[in-house]
Order: structure tokens, then C-alpha cells, then sequence
């Protein structure tokens, strides 16, 4: 099975997650690709039910580690194109770009070899959703190499960092009454956007990064007079409750969820707001790996590119990263169109990316 075939089969098999679809599929065809490898020792890492992770190393200490992801966001309706259909040198299909291609670049790069040493690949679950297979690798693995790198797609790119990535729920009490008096209440909406405020003056002591600003998304805002289980939606009425979700993306260790909270609960407290709820749905942090880490990455490229990090979401690469210290990129083929209608990876760069894996378990693992 030459590249874009496998490619192709990887992108036959339904890897997103909903009631009925999970990575199982996917996760027994590479279980059994790789246990053709006598040099790798290969187990599954159970997560939950019948889902699973891949682990697969040789038999010395992990000098480069792959991360490959097997699932892929849900299908959108709108496609033009048939699930693995080749056209123009663009090969189709949901997890073609994201990140299907790279993985396939690895899965074959693999023939070149007879044995490694040093070289550990994780297949995992649950990147898309709520990294469920990334904390439980780290539950059961703890690995220092010199390099890791995720076949994430960056357009023959190297990536060196990403911000991190707090989303944060809460929900606030005020006093209501009438809207011709509006002091004889607190006004529990014009709380949220008052705290709101307190977090981006809080955001601009975090600004000097090369990951660029830290960033504040209001991305929920519900509020109104409390009535039973519904929201009152009157003019004449102060409204009393409200809650509110922030997504920051932050490009400093220190900017973590628990300042947050800390801000949402002081500048709450200052309003004479009662603060309800608070619900931590992500605290991630930051990485970012200096260029002078990189040389060996480097020295293999034909052309050197980084691209700009200032605009990537949360690899979470990062939280192996984090525990090692080791250096932590993303790294594969062109295309376009992740998570949206019309998914394709560039065939050429796929070859490209295919050799500049080999090349690198050849520094690293030979």
C-alpha cells in the first residue's frame, strides 16, 4: 500500500465521535499496520468503553516521540467531493488535512527502517473534543525526549508554540427591581460586562510574547429576571441573574484559571454581585519552543519556514511538553479546509513530509 492509498484508507475509515462512531475502527487498523513492525513494541492504552490509545516504541529510551491524533471533528453537510477522491493533486475526505495525511506521512515512513532506537509514537483519541486520551497517556507514561512533534497540518511550516487556553462558566446574583430606579438594584448583566472589563485590564500585564496578546472571547452571555426555570425577558424589570462564559487564550504560564476566578469573584464582590457558579471547563498553558532548540529539526529541511503562532489554537502537545521540558513542534503537509466542507491534503507535499520524517528518525533514532 503506497502513500496516498493508505492515506486514502485512513480516510475511509469514520474516526469523529458521536452516539455511534468513535476511533475504534481506525484504532485496529493502525494497531495491526504496526505490529508488521518487529522492531516496535506495540499495546493499546485503554480510555474509555471501547475506545483506546496506541502506544508503539522501540526498546531504548524515547529520543523522538510522534503525537498522531486518530479522530476527526463530526461530517458537515456540502461536500462536492467523494471521501478520499484525488483531483489535481488534491486528495478529498473529512481528516485528509487534519490529521490524516501526516499520520499516513509516519505510517509509511516506517517501511524505511529495519529497527530504531529511541523512537515512541502515540496514536491517540479524544484530540478534538475533551483530550481525554492525551491526560490518559500521561497517567500511565512519562517520556523526556528530544524532540516532539505532531504531524498537526502547517502547510510545511514548523510551529513552535501556541497559546494556552482557559474556558471559564459563572454565574452571578444581583437584586432586581424597578427599571425606573435603577440604584435600588444591581444590575446583575452590567456585572458580567464589568467583569469582563477587570479580565482584559488583567490580560494587558500579559502582552510582551513572542506568542503574541493574550486574548479574552465573551463567548456566552445569558441574563434576566429570574423566574422559575426561565428568564424574564421585561424592560421594566433590573435583571437579577446572569452567567457567562470567557475563553482566553493566553500566552503566559502565570494567566492560569485560578487568577481568573479570582478576578471574577473580587471584581463580583465589588458590585455587591453574589457569584452563584464557577465552572473551570479548560485551563491548558502555553508553550513555546525557541528556534535555537530547533537546529537538528532545521538542518534537515530543504527550505526552513515557521509559520505565525500568534494565530494557532491549543496543540496539546503541550501537556507533555510541559512535564518534560522536551522541545515540542507541529509539523505536516499542506492543504485547507480543516474541519469544514471540502477537507483536502496536497499530494506533493505529502511526499515531502512522508521523507522529512524518515530523515528525522534517522537523527534521532539510528
Amino acid at each position: 500500500m503506497n502513500l496516498i492509498k493508505l492515506t486514502q484508507k485512513l480516510i475511509s475509515i469514520p474516526s469523529f465521535v458521536d452516539k455511534n462512531t468513535d476511533e475504534k475502527k481506525i484504532g485496529d487498523f493502525l494497531y495491526d499496520y504496526l505490529k508488521d513492525f518487529n522492531y516496535l513494541d506495540v499495546e493499546k492504552q485503554e480510555v474509555e468503553n471501547r475506545r483506546f490509545n496506541i502506544v508503539a516504541k522501540d526498546k531504548e529510551q524515547p529520543e523522538l516521540l510522534f503525537l498522531c491524533h486518530m479522530d476527526t471533528t463530526e461530517p458537515k453537510a456540502g461536500w462536492d467531493y467523494s471521501q478520499g477522491e484525488l483531483k489535481e493533486n488534491k486528495l478529498y475526505g473529512l481528516g485528509s488535512y487534519d490529521m490524516k495525511g501526516g499520520t499516513a506521512c509516519l505510517l509509511d515512513a516506517l517501511k524505511d527502517f529495519s529497527e530504531t532506537k529511541g523512537l515512541a509514537l502515540l496514536f491517540y483519541c479524544d484530540e478534538e473534543y475533551d483530550f481525554k486520551g492525551m491526560k490518559k497517556f500521561l497517567e500511565q507514561y512519562s517520556f523526556n525526549p528530544k524532540l516532539i512533534i505532531s504531524p498537526e497540518p502547517t502547510n510545511l511550516e514548523i510551529i513552535n508554540g501556541c497559546k494556552g487556553v482557559i474556558e471559564i462558566y459563572f454565574k452571578i446574583k444581583g437584586k432586581t427591581g424597578h427599571a425606573a430606579r435603577p440604584e435600588e438594584g444591581i444590575n446583575s448583566i452590567d456585572g458580567v460586562t464589568n467583569i469582563v472589563s477587570c479580565v482584559r485590564e488583567e490580560l494587558k500585564k500579559y502582552q510582551d510574547s513572542p506568542l503574541g496578546k493574550s486574548t479574552l472571547n465573551l463567548a456566552y452571555l445569558s441574563g434576566g429576571l429570574a423566574k422559575d426555570s426561565t428568564l424574564g425577558d421585561r424592560g421594566n424589570n433590573i435583571p437579577d441573574t446572569a452567567g457567562a462564559v470567557l475563553d482566553i487564550r493566553t500566552n503566559n504560564k502565570e494567566l492560569n484559571a485560578q487568577r481568573i476566578t479570582k478576578i471574577i469573584k473580587e471584581s463580583a464582590g465589588e458590585q455587591k454581585l453574589i457569584v452563584e457558579e464557577v465552572k473551570i471547563r479548560s485551563d491548558y498553558g502555553s508553550i513555546y519552543t525557541p528556534k535555537e532548540k530547533l537546529v537538528e529539526l532545521e538542518s534537515i529541511l530543504e527550505n526552513v519556514n515557521y509559520g505565525d503562532i500568534e494565530k494557532q489554537g491549543y496543540f496539546d502537545g503541550e501537556m507533555i511538553s510541559s512535564k518534560s521540558s522536551s522541545p515540542f513542534v507541529c509539523f505536516g503537509p499542506k492543504g485547507n479546509n480543516a474541519h469544514g466542507v471540502n477537507e483536502w491534503v496536497d499530494v506533493e507535499s505529502l511526499n515531502k513530509t512522508r521523507n522529512i520524517y524518515k530523515n528525522l528518525i534517522e537523527k534521532f533514532c539510528t
